[in-house]
């Protein structure tokens, strides 16, 4: 079963987006994190950052894979 180029090519795109996506939501959660009063509001986007962090590594392992099909896709 093979993808074509350009199925790959938005998949890599994609992830590529989710990363950048991730990391801004990330720092958008911070500022609300930083200027709250809410305990509540706080600690559930302490837990969402921390999911971030977790799946981020995940993602660009992903993104490097894909590329790196791209890559032997070019070469054949």
């Amino acid at each position: 079963m093979s993808h074509k180029p350009e199925k790959r090519q938005t998949n890599t795109e994609q992830i590529k987006e989710n990363i950048e996506s991730s990391i801004h939501n990330m720092e958008v959660a911070q500022e609300i994190i930083d200027n709250a009063t809410d305990n509540k509001t706080v600690s559930e986007l302490q837990a969402k950052n921390q999911r971030r962090v977790e799946a981020i590594p995940s993602l660009i392992k992903e993104y490097k894979e894909e590329e790196a099909k791209d890559q032997l896709e070019d070469i054949e």
